[in-house]
């Protein structure tokens, strides 16, 4: 959808998040093979497959971060969402560092409040009026 509105920022960010979507599920997809590499004879995983996971994360943070910074000037619901995900993403990688199921749990939860975040956002693009409260000043 935004794509066909004319809002390249909306495209890039959607996009992205899609294609990280699709690139973390296909981690834990059995035919990609990509978590067997990271089992032993076993079947057991190896602790760098949790390391590999944190670098991963951290590399989507950063990009999550820029994309925070440019949100700046759009609205509310964006901004804060991607907060959220930034937050979100900073505790996932660090619990999967450090392998603490309570900083994992904390880094869930704000998946929640992203996902919150999201719906909130949908709902600016439905034919019903949903505030999205622009960061901006309406001409």
């Amino acid at each position: 959808m935004e794509f066909v509105a004319g809002n390249t920022f909306g495209t890039a960010v959607f996009m992205s998040y899609g294609a990280f979507n699709i690139s973390y599920s296909m981690i834990y997809l059995p035919g990609s093979g990509i978590i067997t590499a990271y089992m032993d004879s076993e079947g057991n995983l190896s602790p760098d497959f949790q390391q590999s996971i944190a670098l991963y994360l951290w590399a989507w943070f950063i990009l999550s971060v820029i994309y925070t910074v440019a949100a700046i000037r759009s609205s509310w619901v964006l901004f804060l969402d991607l907060v959220a995900l930034d937050v979100c993403l900073i505790l996932l990688a660090t619990g999967n560092m450090v392998q603490s199921t309570a900083v994992l749990n904390a880094g869930y939860a704000f998946g929640y409040l992203v996902a919150i975040f999201n719906w909130l956002y949908a709902g600016g693009t439905t034919p019903f009026e949903v505030p999205t409260f622009p960061l901006y000043k309406e001409a």
